[in-house]
């Protein structure tokens, strides 16, 4: 996946996109990856991956399932069906790559994935990486975590402050990789001319609340929020591999790659 200068534009709109990952500040390996590439229609994919299983194991798991999402999903996406098979065929190709190899065994990661266009966008997620619509006054989670702290706030057992600090906020309740299947969950709804995406892992969200993202989405854009998103969860001990994905309608320079 080689990078790609691109921008789509359709109907008086430019979309383009951003995205870094960072190892943080106390893990040995970066198990996170990111992928942005246009497709056809003017939109792009892009999606975030958060590898599950420590070292190698951690990131052969991510660095697959955005390999064979990119291939599966293929350059003419039209229906929301084809980004969800093509997320089941990364849970299958980790499956069955950990049943060859011991070492490779029980193997993860999550994949939150989304197609946008200037007028439309599909999401099909797994785990606690998430998708956000960022709009000027507000933000929209557009993803639920797949953890068991998120279960038990869900369920009423736990506020959202308890659950972003509960000792198994990291324990995921669902994962692409350690199964041979895996329910997907997907999205899809109308995308207005000035609403911008962001996908992040949770070494992003663990340490920044909504309100901390929309702060800065207010104020920012294009890499400038990115890497200010980064900066700050690294100025909060940066725990965790950070990974942050903008797609945006803007007229500075963007670019689509593929890690």
């Amino acid at each position: 996946m080689r990078p790609v200068e691109a921008a789509g534009g359709g109907n008086g709109i430019t979309l383009r996109t951003f995205g870094r990952s960072h190892r943080g500040l106390k893990r040995p390996n970066n198990e996170d990856a990111y992928l942005m590439r246009p497709v056809a229609g003017e939109g792009f994919l892009v999606a975030v991956a958060d590898g599950v299983g420590g070292g190698p194991a951690g990131q052969e798991a991510s660095r697959m399932a955005l390999e064979t999402l990119d291939d599966a999903v293929g350059i003419e996406i039209k229906d929301i069906a084809r980004l969800a098979s093509a997320v089941s065929l990364a849970n299958r190709r980790i499956y069955e790559s950990g049943q060859r190899d011991d070492a490779l065994n029980g193997m993860g990661t999550t994949l939150t994935s989304a197609v946008v266009f200037p007028g439309r966008l599909m999401v099909a997620h797994v785990g606690d990486s998430r998708a956000y619509q960022l709009l000027d006054d507000h933000l929209v989670r557009l993803t639920i975590d797949h953890s068991l702290a998120a279960e038990m706030e869900r369920a009423g057992g736990l506020t959202p402050e308890e659950a972003q600090h509960h000792p198994n906020r990291n324990v995921l309740t669902r994962v692409i990789g350690p199964f041979d299947r895996v329910r997907i969950d997907v999205t899809e709804i109308s995308w207005g001319s000035g609403d911008r995406l962001l996908l992040c892992t949770d070494g992003l969200t663990a340490v920044l609340s909504d309100d901390d993202i929309l702060d800065c989405s207010r104020r920012l854009s294009g890499y400038a929020l990115i890497d200010a998103l980064i900066e700050l969860a690294l100025n909060r001990g940066g725990p965790d591999n950070i990974t942050v994905v903008l797609a945006e309608p803007d007229e500075s320079e963007g670019d689509s790659h593929g890690r």
